[in-house]
């Protein structure tokens, strides 16, 4: 009889445990699939077809890099920044002990005012012809001399800062506080990476039938290494008119964007995928892979990608019937747009994405 009420009292106090774990788990909040940020498979419209491009390995490099110093000497008394720290133009990146540079412009200032009430009096006396032509040109020079060294000395202590010429990330930062530099000494090397760089070597015979018009030139895209589905806009950008006389090819550069959510840095390896030029302009059909193609039963859809917000929304589209991995469309995309490539079924509306990239 004991044995069954203790029974009776540990089954009702487990039965109190799960009841409570359930109301718990009840009472938390779902989870909010547009909260999420989704990793996918993301492709531009015009890239799906990729046979018949070229291809070539390229290096990132930046558009814009500065290795910036001090044009006077000191000891450093302030630095702002660390090693791959973003600043934008303007601001401070170090600055120098600045008390002998002010106490030399307070003496220019003094000479330069006292220069200058001597010129003034001079030209009054020369007026009543009290002083010769001769003594008030010296009053002049003077005059300007102490001009220029006022100027010389402001500028000097305006040196003794250093700025940011323009927006972008600290590669470098190659002193330390308190240590007594010389002007001209490499302090901070800063890269901008809002546009960067591929550079490339094209061999002779495709040089040969490139379009010499730029509006003309064929389509191209970066494939990063790490980021091996991710396809990126490319623009021609300039081309080195002296061939490497080993190898008989030339030096292109391709510009493109940085992409929001990815550190592209210098350095990094990369394949530029090039369309040959008697190919390029010849079609304007949009083809994308099937794994991108969903359907209600009602209607044909993809998922297209604001490149800002990172967000997703359901496209109607109109496909050409075929069979193959990729399917052309005729209505409802145009050239440039992103779309999640595969993996679609469970995707919702304004959810987040970001683009997968192979561990």
């Amino acid at each position: 009889m004991k044995l069954t009420k203790i029974t009776m009292i540990t089954s009702m106090i487990i039965l109190g445990s799960l009841i409570g774990g359930c109301q718990d788990k009840a009472n938390e909040a779902p989870t909010d699939a547009q909260d999420l940020i989704r990793p996918a498979k993301l492709i531009k419209i015009g890239q799906a077809q990729t046979s018949h491009f070229l291809n070539y390995p390229a290096v990132i490099e930046v558009s814009q890099s500065s290795q910036l110093a001090f044009q006077v000497s000191g000891k450093v008394d302030t630095l702002a920044v660390r090693d791959s720290d973003e600043v934008k133009q303007g601001d401070v990146l170090a600055q120098l002990d600045k008390r002998d540079y002010q106490s030399k412009l307070n003496v220019a200032k003094a000479q330069f005012e006292n220069s200058q009430a001597e010129y003034e009096r001079a030209k009054q006396l020369m007026d009543t012809k009290v002083i010769s032509k001769s003594e008030l040109a010296s009053k002049k020079t003077d005059f300007e001399v102490t001009q220029s060294q006022l100027v010389s000395a402001q500028k000097a202590l305006d040196d003794t800062t250093l700025r940011a010429p323009f927006t972008g990330n600290v590669a470098n930062v190659l002193i330390e506080p308190q240590e007594t530099i010389q002007a001209g000494q490499t302090v901070v090397t800063l890269l901008s990476l809002a546009k960067l760089e591929a550079k490339i070597n094209i061999p002779s015979n495709i040089i040969l039938r490139a379009p010499k018009e730029e509006s003309q030139a064929p389509q191209a895209y970066i494939v990063l290494d790490a980021a091996p589905n991710l396809k990126i806009d490319a623009t021609f950008k300039e081309l080195n008119l002296e061939a490497d006389l080993n190898s008989q090819t030339y030096e292109v550069v391709f510009g493109f964007d940085a992409i929001n959510d990815l550190n592209i840095l210098p350095g990094m390896s990369a394949t530029l995928w090039l369309e040959p030029p008697t190919k390029a302009k010849k079609t304007s059909n949009i083809a994308v892979p099937l794994t991108a193609i969903g359907s209600n039963g009602e209607a044909t859809f993809v998922w297209v990608v604001d490149e800002k917000t990172m967000e997703i929304s359901k496209r109607d589209v109109v496909v050409k019937p075929g069979v193959g991995k990729n399917l052309e469309v005729i209505s409802g995309l145009t050239q440039g747009e992103t779309i999640v490539a595969a993996g679609i079924g469970s995707l919702v509306q304004g959810a987040k994405v970001r683009a997968w990239v192979k561990d």
